[in-house]
């Protein structure tokens, strides 16, 4: 391909070249720059507080708080992400018969049909015969 002459180039088709002399030193000194500042984590708090759940639940014989992960006592389930060995991370809220023992509003957590496919030693079913996960033995630490 040959260059053309610029000067037989019509006019629309010509991108005028950006000027750096053209901006105005008082919009330069509006703009100072700012100094560099590495990147900081910001811990927020914890799921629970972000999702406004509750204490809700009971404490098992290891002292740890205990909530069925059983599907059936779980709706507008959403799944958020994946943990390690492969099972969801989940955002549910309990169905309306469990939430004054084990929690108004969004909720984190597994499902224990899926854990207990991956790992069967992480569930346990309660006095109630629903499912629950030892969340410990997944690596995963609730507050």
């Amino acid at each position: 391909m040959v260059p053309r002459d610029p000067a037989t180039i019509p006019k629309e088709f010509v991108m005028p070249r950006p000027n750096p002399q053209a901006i105005d030193e008082s919009q330069a000194a509006a703009r100072p720059k700012r100094p560099y500042s590495p990147p900081a984590l910001t811990v927020f708090g914890s799921v629970r507080e972000l999702t406004g759940g509750n204490t809700g639940g009971f404490v098992d014989a290891g002292g740890m708080r205990s909530a069925p992960s059983d599907l059936a006592v779980k709706e507008n389930v959403a799944r958020v992400g994946e943990h390690a060995l492969g099972f969801g991370l989940y955002l549910f809220d309990y169905k309306p018969g469990f939430r004054d023992a084990f929690g108004h509003g969004r909720q984190f957590g597994v499902v224990a049909q899926e854990v207990e496919a991956i790992v069967p030693d992480a569930v346990s079913f309660g006095e109630d015969g629903y499912r629950r996960v030892d969340y410990a033995r997944l690596g995963i630490v609730r507050h």
